[in-house]
């Protein structure tokens, strides 16, 4: 008689191609245990097949096919239990994996070492299965036979117990053990890394640092331990991460191109840019030509507003194959418009191909077809895109503010209006339609339309600060007005533009001398010709003329047509 394991394969083979030619399975199978050799097979137990057998294979079989392995596993776990085959352990522990049930994996892999205990894969996989279970100190007995039995396999196995040290209930005892099972293996790098990974969680600062000088003198090209460092010491501090990693890399002059460029991208996480800039330079010194490198050089230049060295390292980057091409065009062409070169611009522009960034491609060639066109043919050429949905918001968006530049105020309304009637909840479609209304003196419909972004966003301070400056200067609500923006610069308290409102709301109310800090805060960090009409019509109440003359004056030279600023200069000094 056929043992019953052999012909259940086969069963559930068949039943498994007919059910694929029914339905797709909503989670794929554990892979069918393949029928042992002829040889291991006359080894294996022999059972009668019996009606409870071929009921319970084919039916958890069927069970897997609609994604139900964890009732799988739990079945072919009692039928091992029940006739002590290590085949049906090994697929028990198949299932519960493929369903992320631990305990019953590791449960179904022991019973597996149990019945074979010569099978080097049964142990390898309990191992793992102990390890991710935070069962280290179980395995101590498993691993050293593993090690002892293939000192080959010795390195995959210490960095798997250094992944895995993390997830350890007591992190002391795991560091004993794997001290101990390091110990024959002192010049092994992946030993040291596991004897250093165990260290940190024990909190052994000295042992980590102590085994950082071993691997940079058995392992000074194996980046992964100074990687692995890094992002530890990162999530404890910039400043830490840097130190490390400047150390490692002065005794490791032959490390990899990502590690090298791991301390560039560290100072510019911690805002350092001309620092990150010549650490960038000092890489592509040592790795001439490498476009990602070159893509850095180049935007930290532009960032830094060293417009002659940012295009030709991005232009090399280019050349480079940089994957993102259409990024580094798109950047090229804003460059040639800080440049003064707009045609320029427009053939970087034109460059972008269809995908995330053509669409702001085609807003900044409007932009400057809109300085030379007319403002209705740009506009309509603008809304003719193809746009998602999402992109259709920013597009009308960029369309109001177009068309608000160009003085259309009421043609900025109607693509607001049009689109407000398919999103009437979208928040950034309310909050320019309330900046447009406001412009156009429609004061009451700008504070309906503001306070229903602010249902949507009641803590936003851009949203508050928008509608106390509106109460604040458009109408005789000074006193809820300043409440609003009290509100807003609690949330945002750096924000020029709400210290500005902030300075104008206490003017409004009275206090001029408590208004004054906050403008001079605002017109510090944002020299704006209203922020300037402000501070000057403050500095005028309390009596300091020149001041206030000279200020007004200043800024006049740099925006003569300013509204703002020249109403407030005809009131005080025509």
């Amino acid at each position: 008689m056929k043992t019953y394991f052999s012909l259940c394969v086969s069963l559930s083979a068949l039943l498994l191609s007919g059910c694929a030619q029914l339905r797709t399975p909503a989670k794929p199978a554990a892979p069918a245990v393949a029928a042992a050799p002829a040889a291991t097979e006359a080894k294996l137990p022999a059972h009668p097949l019996t009606p409870q057998i071929v009921y319970g294979v084919l039916a958890s079989e069927l069970a897997a096919q609609r994604g139900a392995s964890a009732v799988s596993a739990a079945t072919y776990l009692e039928l091992a239990r029940e006739l002590n085959d290590p085949r049906l352990a090994r697929r028990a522990a198949e299932f519960a994996m493929l369903a992320g049930q631990l305990t019953t994996a590791t449960q179904a892999l022991e019973k597996w070492v149990e019945l074979d205990p010569a099978s080097d894969l049964a142990r390898e996989q309990l191992l793992v299965a102990q390890l991710r279970g935070g069962k280290l100190s179980d395995s101590e007995a498993l691993v050293s036979r593993l090690l002892a039995d293939h000192p080959e396999r010795a390195a995959a196995v210490f960095v798997q117990l250094a992944r895995l040290t993390s997830r350890q209930s007591d992190p002391k005892q795991a560091y004993a053990l794997v001290q101990r099972l390091a110990t024959p293996f002192p010049e092994l790098p992946e030993a040291r890394f596991a004897v250093l990974s165990a260290a940190a969680e024990a909190g052994d600062e000295q042992a980590v640092a102590a085994e950082f000088d071993t691997l940079a003198r058995v392992a000074p090209r194996w980046d992964l331990p100074v990687a692995w460092q890094v992002d530890r010491l990162r999530q404890k501090g910039n400043d830490a991460a840097l130190t490390f990693l400047a150390r490692e890399l002065a005794r490791r002059p032959q490390a990899g191109v990502e590690l090298q460029l791991a301390y560039p991208r560290l100072l510019v996480n911690g805002k350092r840019f001309p620092e990150a800039r010549d650490a960038f330079a000092a890489a592509l010194g040592r790795n001439p030509g490498n476009p990602d490198i070159l893509y850095a050089l180049g935007l930290l230049s532009f960032q830094l507003r060293d417009l002659a060295a940012a295009g030709p390292y991005l232009e090399q980057a280019l050349a480079g194959g940089h994957p993102e091409a259409d990024y580094l065009r798109l950047t090229l062409g804003q460059l040639a418009e800080a440049n003064k070169a707009p045609q320029e611009a427009r053939r970087w522009y034109a460059q972008v191909a269809p995908g995330q960034h053509y669409l702001p491609a085609q807003i900044r060639l409007a932009a400057l077809d809109l300085k030379d066109g007319d403002v209705d043919a740009v506009l309509a050429r603008m809304g003719a895109l193809d746009a998602t949905a999402a992109e259709q918001v920013q597009l009308v968006l960029y369309q109001s503010q177009f068309a608000r530049e160009a003085g259309r105020l009421d043609l900025a309304e109607r693509y607001l209006d049009t689109a407000l009637a398919d999103q009437p909840d979208s928040p950034e479609l309310l909050y320019e339609r309330a900046l447009v209304l406001e412009q156009r003196g429609d004061y009451k419909a700008a504070e309906r339309d503001l306070r229903a972004y602010l249902k949507q966003k009641a803590d936003d301070a851009q949203g508050l600060n928008a509608l106390g400056y509106l109460l604040v200067n458009r109408t005789g609500r000074h006193t809820e007005g300043l409440r609003l923006v009290e509100q807003a610069l609690r949330a945002d308290p750096d924000n020029p533009m709400i210290l500005d409102s902030m300075g104008w709301a206490l003017f409004k109310a009275g206090r001029s001398a408590d208004a004054l800090p906050y403008l001079e805060r605002a017109y510090k960090a944002m020299p704006d010709p209203e922020v300037a009409a402000h501070l000057g019509e403050v500095l005028w109440t309390l009596g300091r003329r020149a001041e206030a003359r000279k200020l007004w004056q200043a800024e006049r030279a740099k925006a003569p047509d300013h509204p703002v600023l020249l109403e407030t200069m005809r009131r005080f000094a025509p």
